[in-house]
């Protein structure tokens, strides 16, 4: 059987494609949405920054999630998120410092717009903390006794070390500790006796 018994114009096949499109569900026509751009940038980021998503169109705010992994640990980072501007961007902010000079990487689970069209495209990716940069500062002597403060990115954990003679590189430990807010007091009682003393700090324990 001929189904077309003349041969096809070009206003035939025009008119032929029309009907095909019309008779497509909707969903197939539409575009998936996909990740436009991202923040913060690969390298040095603070381990304070928040991860700011910008998507084509507006998202699914309930399946769409973000989550944030420790490149070394895989250990998933504390997080909380807001949407912003029509649900189109989406702050992915870390309720615990990040680690210090660690890749940490991110991904976006389950995206897709309110329609149910699945996020296209790249959905994830990485970038690398700054390095802890500690800074001993505000020395003290008062009473025979020795303190200062120890200057660190927020939540970095450090460890402070004295010695006698560093030239032979021979450090004893004074204490490891956390520093949430970025700055702890040091007093070393031991000075007392020993007020020829060098000190240094450490990020890790």
């Amino acid at each position: 059987m001929n189904l077309f018994p003349e041969p096809m114009g070009t206003s035939y096949v025009v008119r032929l494609l029309f009907v095909v499109c019309s008779l497509m569900p909707a969903g197939r026509m539409r575009a998936q949405p996909v990740i436009v751009s991202t923040d913060p940038g690969s390298a040095g980021v603070s381990t304070s920054a928040s991860l700011v998503i910008t998507f084509s169109e507006a998202m699914n705010t309930d399946l769409t999630v973000p989550y944030l992994f420790d490149g070394t640990t895989y250990q998933r980072l504390p997080q909380s998120t807001s949407w912003s501007a029509g649900n189109t961007v989406l702050t992915c902010s870390p309720t615990a410092a990040l680690p210090a000079g660690r890749l940490i990487l991110w991904t976006v689970m389950n995206g897709q717009d309110p329609l149910g069209a699945p996020l296209g495209g790249y959905t994830g990716g990485t970038f690398t903390t700054a390095s802890a940069t500690l800074a001993l500062t505000n020395a003290t002597w008062s009473t025979g006794v020795f303190s200062f403060d120890v200057k660190s990115p927020p939540g970095t954990t450090l460890t402070v070390e004295y010695s006698n003679t560093p030239g032979s590189n021979q450090w004893q430990s004074l204490l490891t500790t956390n520093s949430p807010a970025g700055l702890v007091h040091i007093t070393d009682p031991g000075s007392s006796a020993s007020p020829r003393l060098f000190y240094r700090a450490r990020s890790g324990s």
